[in-house]
């Protein structure tokens, strides 16, 4: 049942509010402004903008905050509406009498997590069937008695439950829409709440003596400090969305095994039940051959961005007249706007056929390969690599430039000899953030480096077919996966979780590099 108020219909009438508060704000303080001997401390405006950011900020920050943290609020639900003893997350007992308690409690803790996300999904399809028109909340208490009639309802109505409902499912599924339901009321009326409150408060706080504009800038001040944290919290929620799954991936197949393996073969086995002898997975997950292939293209990459960047850097901010500059460096960075998906439909349809047509089918028998996605990579980060490294050449000290030429150097020798040097670090960077975008590219490497399920060692060759961590990430969770009880799709939480460290220290190391060129340039 949808809620009668929304945070729409809150933040539209938190709107006309502030309008309101505004022109009533500003009022109020003209009038206190005739009726005093002194002049007021603040302007009238500033009276009107102090009752409109104490109305909007309040409610827009808590909405902000609710909209991010109903999800957490749902998962921890879940957790604890799931009954100790319901059969959908025990191992039967048999297979309970051949584990110690410690093998139990991680394999039973996988059940939990994938029968969250089942819940999950199933509620929202509930939701959506009801809000189609399908059925009714009558029709859905009906259902409890009849899994298999509720699967088949929904499936026929194109939704998406690919698991097999019990009941069990369905009263968890139940409970979470009617907490959800409570959630999607209750955040609304604390937003209109606060957003009358910040209204009436401040509105009642304007006087000759109240120092508006102080408060003004404090709201400005707080806002903006709440936005920058914001994408802290969002990388925090990155990080613990991927954690949880690859430190279960990590205690059931082993950090060595996985960091060091050569072959990368899946073979569809069920978290915490190996199938191989020994008590071993048949799966061999090794991250060796997906990195490999990351930086093999990534190194491609580079070799076809760097010198093109760098030299178009070059030659725009040293050696170009205005009039050249005005439309060539606009018209290098339009390919930073072009869709990464339209670049690997080019290197598939254009590039690939056409270095094969170069180097025979006998070295590079498909069109997809490293090189085909290494060559394009390189062209979409051409205009990053340029742009960054002609702000760096740009603020170099004219000083120099100015002492090389009077000393007699050419335009050339002191490009070479003194700007190229001195903007040394500040390009390291550029390279440094360049190669992180590279390692981190998708759409590219799926179309047109390869797409093997089944990798053993390193392909030396670069124009044969690798496969990258971003192909089998984009893999497995969009069709290859068995769901979230296969060490197989846990495995794609601890690629992703790696490659999450690996960027951020490139990132971080091309922070540092360019915050030592701006400490001895500035």
């Amino acid at each position: 049942m949808a809620p009668a108020l929304t945070f729409p219909m809150v933040l539209l009438f938190t709107a006309l509010l502030a309008a309101t508060g505004f022109f009533l704000g500003r009022r109020r303080a003209m009038a206190a402004d005739t009726s005093r001997k002194t002049p007021i401390h603040s302007r009238p405006i500033q009276h009107g903008w102090h009752v409109v950011l104490a109305t909007v900020i309040p409610a827009l920050v808590f909405s902000m905050l609710w909209a991010f943290s109903t999800g957490i609020f749902s998962n921890i639900y879940v957790e604890s509406a799931i009954p100790d003893d319901l059969a959908d997350v025990r191992l039967p007992q048999e297979q309970r009498e051949l584990l110690t308690e410690p093998e139990i409690d991680i394999r039973e803790g996988v059940l939990r997590t994938q029968f969250v996300a089942s819940v999950k999904t199933l509620a929202d399809a509930i939701d959506r069937h009801v809000e189609g028109g399908a059925a009714t909340n009558a029709d859905i208490l009906g259902w409890q008695d009849d899994p298999a009639a509720a699967q088949a309802a929904l499936q026929a109505d194109g939704r998406l439950v690919s698991n097999t409902l019990t009941p069990g499912m369905l009263s968890v599924a139940q409970d979470l829409r009617r907490f959800e339901a409570r959630l999607a009321t209750i955040g609304p009326i604390v937003a209109l709440l606060l957003a009358l409150g910040g209204f009436f408060v401040s509105l009642r706080a304007v006087s000759g003596t109240f120092r508006a504009r102080i408060a003004v800038e404090r709201w400005i001040i707080g806002f903006l400090a709440f936005a920058a944290s914001m994408s802290i919290l969002v990388t925090i929620a990155i990080l613990a969305s991927i954690t949880v799954p690859s430190l279960n991936f990590f205690r059931e197949y082993g950090v060595f095994n996985f960091l060091f393996g050569l072959e990368w073969a899946p073979a569809g086995d069920v978290a915490g039940v190996p199938r191989g002898e020994n008590g071993q997975y048949e799966s061999e997950l090794g991250f060796v051959p997906l990195i490999w292939g990351t930086l093999y293209i990534a190194l491609v990459a580079l070799l076809v961005a760097v010198p093109l960047g760098l030299l178009s850097a070059v030659y725009l901010s040293e050696f170009a007249s205005k009039a050249f500059r005005s439309w060539a460096k606009p018209a290098l960075e339009i390919l930073a706007g072009v869709p990464t998906i339209v670049y690997g439909i080019f290197a598939l349809i254009t590039i690939g056929p056409f270095l094969q047509a170069v180097v025979g089918a006998t070295i590079m028998p498909n069109t997809v390969s490293v090189m085909t996605a290494g060559t394009v990579m390189g062209m979409m980060l051409v205009p990053f690599v340029s742009s960054l490294s002609d702000d760096v050449i740009n603020a170099v000290p004219q000083s120099l430039r100015d002492g090389s030429l009077g000393l007699g150097a050419t335009q050339a020798e002191t490009v070479t000899q003194v700007i190229l040097p001195a903007a040394l670090p500040g390009i390291v960077g550029a390279v440094v953030l360049a190669a992180s975008r590279a390692i981190g590219e998708t759409m590219i490497v799926v179309l047109a480096a390869g797409a093997l399920s089944n990798v053993e060692g390193i392909e030396p060759n670069p124009f044969g077919a690798v496969v990258t961590v971003t192909t089998r990430i984009v893999a497995v969770l969009t069709g290859e996966g068995s769901g979230f009880d296969s060490i197989d799709v846990l495995a794609v939480f601890a690629l992703a979780f790696t490659l999450f460290f690996i960027t951020l220290g490139l990132n971080l190391l091309a922070q540092r590099i360019v915050a030592k060129y701006r400490e001895q340039y500035d």
